[in-house]
């Protein structure tokens, strides 16, 4: 019995990749040419549901590669099918959320989609009349809850929550928050003296806290957005184009700051302080806005949930101890 087979009974949740895929599609092996697949066509064409891609997997049924049907007929009949594939595919697996599939589909302009487990064993694929359908009851979906008609939301219902649950969901990041004060607090203590010396420096801890906050708060955003539309992410290259726009940002904000410092105080060293902090401050973010939402979708939890409490008190004691660091050295 084939993987494909194994898997098609099992129960999957509505409005996932898997309930929505459909088997019924043309496979071959790597070695089989391209007369073979012409011929598999032929044969066979009324048992397939789509034939849009011809997929490519091993023996042990692990998605190797896929060849559109345009590319098919353009090959020479003695070509060997691994020599024109395409390998570096978007998959999705059986659990991905129907919506994500059609956005992937979209963005990467596939008439389908195919669905595959965690070893790439190849299960199905969402075809292309499924992801129009998809697309379409989203829209209208979407466009039903913003004019108020109807109302789908995954949060949580205060009113049928018990008090304990309520605590359990909120109190654990709260605390987190504490501690987190708590050693933002400390390490304020231990740059006591700077600070007597230069009371003006704590006017200026709500400013750079919030820049940096604010230039995560973006990153996370994006970062968990641009996730959920391509899991296969390179995390690299996005972090340097991110880089490159935050250094811009920081740069910007900090000649203004200093400007603006040097006319209200007439103390260029302190304004090269509190400018200086302020742009340490908000290329720090790009740790705690990329990396930490990134680190989050790789360990399989929701980068949504978890990402923003944590990446916040962090972000905010490095701040304060970069702020007061700089001051130290240069006033």
């Amino acid at each position: 019995m084939s993987h494909i087979e194994k898997t098609s009974n099992l129960i999957h949740a509505s409005e996932t990749a898997g309930h929505l895929m459909i088997h019924n599609v043309p496979i071959v092996a790597e070695t089989d040419t391209i007369a073979h697949i012409e011929k598999l066509l032929l044969e066979k064409v009324h048992t397939f549901a789509t034939i849009d891609y011809i997929f490519v997997v091993n023996t042990k049924n692990v998605l190797k590669g896929a060849v559109s049907i345009k590319d098919l007929f353009r090959a020479d009949k003695s070509t060997a099918v691994d020599d024109i594939m395409t390998r570096d595919l978007i998959t999705v697996r059986a659990h991905t959320d129907q919506e994500r599939v059609a956005l992937l589909a979209v963005r990467h302009n596939l008439k389908s989609v195919p669905v595959v487990d965690k070893d790439m064993h190849f299960l199905g694929i969402i075809p292309s009349d499924t992801i129009l359908q998809i697309l379409d009851s989203e829209s209208v979906e979407d466009i039903l809850r913003f004019g108020g008609v109807i109302h789908k939301t995954t949060f949580d219902d205060v009113f049928h929550l018990s008090i304990f649950k309520s605590l359990q969901y909120r109190l654990p990041w709260l605390l987190l928050g504490l501690f987190g004060g708590i050693l933002t607090s400390g390490i304020i203590g231990n740059f006591e003296e700077v600070l007597s010396k230069n009371l003006v420096l704590a006017t200026f801890i709500p400013l750079i806290v919030y820049m940096a906050d604010a230039v995560g708060t973006q990153m996370e955003a994006f970062i968990i957005r641009d996730l959920a539309i391509d899991p296969k992410l390179t995390f690299m290259r996005y972090f340097f184009r991110q880089f490159s726009v935050v250094a811009i940002i920081g740069a910007i904000v900090s000649v203004i700051l200093f400007g603006i410092s040097s006319l209200l105080y007439h103390d260029t060293k302190l304004s090269i302080v509190i400018s200086l902090s302020l742009f340490c401050a908000i290329m720090s973010s790009i740790i705690s806005g990329l990396a930490i939402p990134f680190i989050f979708n790789k360990i399989n939890l929701d980068p949504a949930n978890a990402s923003g409490p944590i990446a916040t008190i962090l972000q905010d004691v490095f701040s304060v101890f970069v702020y007061f660091s700089i001051a130290s050295l240069l006033l």
